[in-house]
């Protein structure tokens, strides 16, 4: 495909060497003459054998393309590599101080155990008086796109969520995200952050653990999982609840395989109708949420289905439900999903809980039974 990438060329090439060769009087088997006062040069062109052929290899080159998705792996992280600590979501002004004096240091000592050098981007833990923290939002967007230039860093790690994330989104500098392909690791409000990243740079994202959050904060099973997957690539990893090792469940017994796409549903449904919007086609949905009752997750259900979304994918992963009743918010995806012939996962043990596990977002997976399989590695 990389020596393939300028065939829609061909058409054109073949075209000025044509009209030029028209005018020069040459005759041969792939351009065939007839009267010039009756038919023009571009009329003739397309008559012609060589035109048809590129023709042919420039629609097979354009539907290659359309069906390909490009994903670009980060590149893996090694002992002694330096990574961000830093934030996009806005953070709560009575939270700043406790994670500067204690929490911040903490993760530092951590990673530091663990053979990684952090770099804290102090500026990112901005407080702000205004408290949807709009005046802080290009603040926030410029800190993470300096983090992403710094050739000295090799991942990024959200700290904590929050709120906010979304204002940064128009601010991003994907184009050098791209260039850099660097691992990035959040949940919740970053859910919004890591989509568009998806979406924009084709770089796969982490919805792993917030090493600063209350919930992950010095869980040293979710750290070293966390840290196992970034470091370690395979050529196929099953994922499985790292807290109670429980089995994953199927709802209906199906199997199906596609590219992971989801995080906070809330977040999804924010980008919907915005550029930032993931292509949800044949992807296997991957969700969560922390707020919410059972017939607002109905709700926002109703709303993929109804916008189609339902329809594209391959498959469904339903992560958990923290602050609601498991089985009453699990009765209304199921009561949504039930129609649909790709497999439903749940029983997974990601989100808003201790010690989630980590997913990549973007990785090809496959569901079966009640099993969930990367089936290439993720990171390079």
């Amino acid at each position: 495909m990389k020596n393939r990438k300028f065939i829609w060329l061909v058409p054109i090439i073949l075209s000025i060497f044509s009209v030029n060769s028209l005018h020069a009087g040459i005759y041969n088997d792939s351009v065939k003459f007839v009267n010039k006062s009756q038919k023009t040069y571009w009329d003739q062109l397309k008559e012609s054998g060589i035109y048809k052929l590129s023709e042919a290899y420039s629609e097979q080159f354009l539907q290659r393309n359309k069906n390909q998705t490009n994903i670009i792996y980060p590149n893996k992280l090694k002992k002694g590599d330096t990574v961000a600590i830093l934030e996009l979501s806005r953070i709560r002004k009575i939270n700043v101080e406790t994670f500067k004096k204690t929490r911040i240091p903490e993760v530092v000592k951590t990673l530091k155990q663990k053979g990684f050098n952090a770099k804290v981007y102090d500026e990112s833990f901005t407080d702000t008086n205004f408290d949807l923290g709009d005046e802080t939002k290009q603040l926030r967007a410029d800190i993470f796109n300096k983090a992403v230039k710094d050739p000295e860093i090799k991942a990024i790690f959200a700290f904590c969520g929050g709120s906010g994330t979304m204002q940064t989104l128009d601010k991003i500098d994907y184009d050098s995200f791209r260039q850099n392909n660097k691992i990035f690791v959040g949940f919740s409000d970053e859910t919004a952050a890591e989509l568009a990243i998806l979406k924009k740079s084709g770089v796969i994202t982490f919805h792993g653990p917030l090493l600063g959050s209350t919930l992950n904060y010095k869980k040293d099973k979710t750290f070293d999982n966390l840290i196992k997957i970034l470091t370690n690539p395979q050529d196929k990893t099953e994922i499985y609840n790292i807290d109670d090792n429980s089995p994953f469940k199927s709802f209906n017994g199906k199997s199906g395989s596609g590219e992971i796409c989801g995080g906070n549903l809330c977040l999804m449904q924010c980008l919907m109708g915005t550029q930032y919007c993931p292509d949800y086609e044949n992807k296997i949905l991957f969700f969560e949420e922390t707020e919410g009752s059972a017939h607002g997750i109905h709700r926002i259900l109703w709303q993929f289905k109804l916008a189609g979304i339902l329809d594209k994918l391959s498959g469904v992963i339903i992560g958990t439900f923290s602050k609601s009743n498991q089985e009453a918010m699990l009765e209304a995806c199921f009561d949504v999903l039930k129609e649909y012939d790709f497999p439903v996962l749940y029983n997974v043990h990601a989100g808003h809980i201790e010690n989630p596990l980590t997913i990549p977002i973007g990785a090809k997976a496959t569901i079966q039974n009640n099993k969930l399989t990367i089936e290439q590695p993720f990171i390079k």
